[in-house]
C-alpha cells in the first residue's frame, strides 16, 4: 500500500543525499583549486627566492631540506652542472620542458611532480612537488569541512520525519471525520483550522456529500410514494377478486373479472413504471450504440394501435426513413411509449395523436401532439415531478409518465418541453417538443 509520507521522506532523503553528494564534490574541487594555487605562489616564491652566486660554483654540495619542508628544489647552470639539490624527491635532469620558465608536470618512479621552472640569467632553479601530496591535503580539508554536514544528516532527517508526520497530521484528522460518516450522518465536514491545501478536498467532499444526502432522501421519498401508490391498487384488486367471488349471475361476474383485469393493467403499469424510474438512477445505464429514433417511433406506434383503435383514436406516427442517434435504444423505447400512453390517456374519442420525428441540424426533434385538455402552463414545471399530477385530474395514472420521459431525456443530454397543441382554442390539446443531439449521447 502507498503511503504519502514514506513516499516524501524518501524522496526527501535521497534529494538530501544527492545535495551532500553534490556539496562534497564542489567542496573538493574548490579545495583542490584553492590549494593548487596557494602551492603554485609558493613554488613561484621559493624558486624566486633562490640566489645564484659565484660561490655555489665551486661549492657542488648536497642541500637536505629542513624536516617538514614538502618541495624539492634544484639549481644548476645551463650547462647542466648543478648548483644544489634537495633529496625529496630527485627530480630528473632530462626531461625538456625543465628547461623553460614556467609550471609543468613531470612524471617521476615516486609519482607526478608538479614543477616551477625559474630561468636566470646566472642559473636555472626548479620547485617541484607531488601532486598526491596536495590531493591528499585537498581530500583531508574537504573531509573537516565536510564532517559538520555529515554530522547534521541524522538531524535532519529526524527534523524531516517529525515536520512530515506534522504537517500530514490534518488529513488524518479529515480521515477519522470522514469515516465517523455514515447514511444516518451526512452533516459536511467543518472547515475551521483545516490547511488552505486541503480545503477544496474538503469541499469535494462536503459537496459529495450533500449530493449523496439529496441522492437518499430522494431515494427515501420515491420509496415512500412508491409504496403510498402501490397501497391503493392492490387493496382495490384485493376487493374486485372478492366481488369477483361472490358475483352472481355470470354476467355480474363477468364484469367483476373484467373490471379485475383491468386493475391488473393498471397495477402492471404502475411496477413496469417504477422498473423504469429505479433503471434511471445514477450508476445504472444501459449500453449505448447507434438507434434509428424514427424506426423506434414506428414500432412503439405499431404496439399501441390496437389499443388507439379501441379508444376511438387516431394514432399516427411522421417519421421519416432514418434518424440516427446514439443512445440507450430501451430507454428511448420508454420514452416515446410514456409519451404516447400519456396523449392516448386524454385524448378525447375520435381525435388524434400524431408523433413526429424530424432531424434538424445536428439534433432530432420528436413532436406528440394529442387533442385533450392539456396542461395549464403554471402546471407546467411541476407534473415532471413524481407522482405529480394536474390538479383535478380524473383519469386513471400514477403521474409518473412525464417524470419519467424528463429522466431519459436528460440522460440523453436532450430537453423537452410542453406546450399547447391548438394556442387559443379550447380545448388546447398538448404538445410535448423533445430534442436529442445526433451526436454521441
Amino acid at each position: 500500500m502507498k503511503s504519502i509520507q514514506r513516499n516524501l521522506l524518501l524522496w526527501l532523503i535521497g534529494g538530501l543525499a544527492l545535495g551532500i553528494a553534490i556539496v562534497l564534490a564542489a567542496t573538493y574541487f574548490f579545495a583542490d583549486a584553492e590549494l593548487s594555487r596557494v602551492f603554485d605562489a609558493a613554488l613561484k616564491q621559493i624558486a624566486e627566492a633562490v640566489q645564484l652566486r659565484e660561490d655555489f660554483a665551486d661549492v657542488r654540495r648536497l642541500r637536505i631540506a629542513r624536516p617538514g619542508f614538502g618541495f624539492s628544489v634544484r639549481a644548476y647552470a645551463e650547462a647542466g652542472r648543478i648548483y644544489f639539490e634537495t633529496a625529496l624527491p630527485s627530480l630528473p635532469s632530462d626531461a625538456p620542458q625543465l628547461y623553460t620558465e614556467g609550471f609543468s608536470i613531470v612524471q617521476t618512479g615516486e609519482g607526478e611532480l608538479r614543477v616551477y621552472t625559474h630561468v636566470a640569467p646566472e642559473g636555472i632553479v626548479q620547485v617541484a612537488q607531488p601532486e598526491a601530496q596536495r590531493e591528499a591535503l585537498a581530500r583531508e580539508l574537504s573531509l573537516r569541512m565536510a564532517t559538520p554536514v555529515l554530522l547534521l544528516v541524522p538531524l535532519l532527517i529526524a527534523l524531516v520525519a517529525w515536520a512530515l508526520r506534522r504537517g500530514l497530521s490534518p488529513l488524518n484528522q479529515i480521515s477519522r471525520r470522514v469515516s465517523d460518516r455514515d447514511v444516518t450522518r451526512l452533516d459536511p465536514l467543518p472547515t475551521e483550522n483545516v490547511p488552505q491545501e486541503l480545503l477544496p478536498l474538503i469541499d469535494q467532499i462536503n459537496a459529495l456529500l450533500r449530493r449523496l444526502a439529496a441522492s437518499l432522501d430522494t431515494q427515501r421519498r420515491f420509496i415512500a410514494e412508491a409504496a403510498h401508490e402501490l397501497r391503493s391498487p392492490v387493496a382495490a384488486l384485493a376487493l374486485q377478486a372478492q366481488l369477483a367471488e361472490r358475483a352472481e349471475p355470470a354476467a355480474v361476474r363477468s364484469v367483476a373479472f373484467a373490471d379485475l383485469k383491468d386493475g391488473i393493467a393498471r397495477a402492471g403499469r404502475l411496477v413496469e413504471q417504477l422498473l423504469d424510474l429505479a433503471r434511471l438512477e445514477p450508476g445504472v445505464r444501459e449500453p449505448v450504440r447507434p438507434v434509428d429514433l424514427a424506426q423506434l417511433v414506428r414500432d412503439v406506434v405499431g404496439g399501441y394501435a390496437a389499443r388507439a383503435e379501441a379508444l376511438g383514436v387516431d394514432l399516427g406516427a411522421d417519421a421519416p426513413r432514418t434518424a440516427r442517434l446514439v443512445g440507450a435504444e430501451g430507454e428511448l423505447r420508454s420514452l416515446i411509449s410514456n409519451l404516447v400512453d400519456n396523449a392516448l390517456r386524454y385524448a378525447p374519442r375520435e381525435s388524434e395523436v400524431t408523433v413526429t420525428v424530424r432531424p434538424a441540424r445536428s439534433a432530432i426533434e420528436m413532436r406528440i401532439v394529442d387533442g385533450g385538455p392539456g396542461i395549464p402552463e403554471y402546471e407546467r414545471k411541476r407534473v415532471f415531478e413524481r407522482f405529480q399530477r394536474v390538479a383535478g385530474d380524473a383519469t386513471s395514472g400514477s403521474g409518473l409518465g412525464l417524470a419519467i420521459a424528463k429522466a431519459i431525456v436528460e440522460r440523453h443530454r436532450g430537453t423537452i418541453e410542453l406546450g399547447d397543441a391548438r394556442p387559443g382554442r379550447t380545448p388546447a390539446g398538448l404538445a410535448v417538443h423533445v430534442t436529442l443531439p445526433a451526436g454521441d449521447a
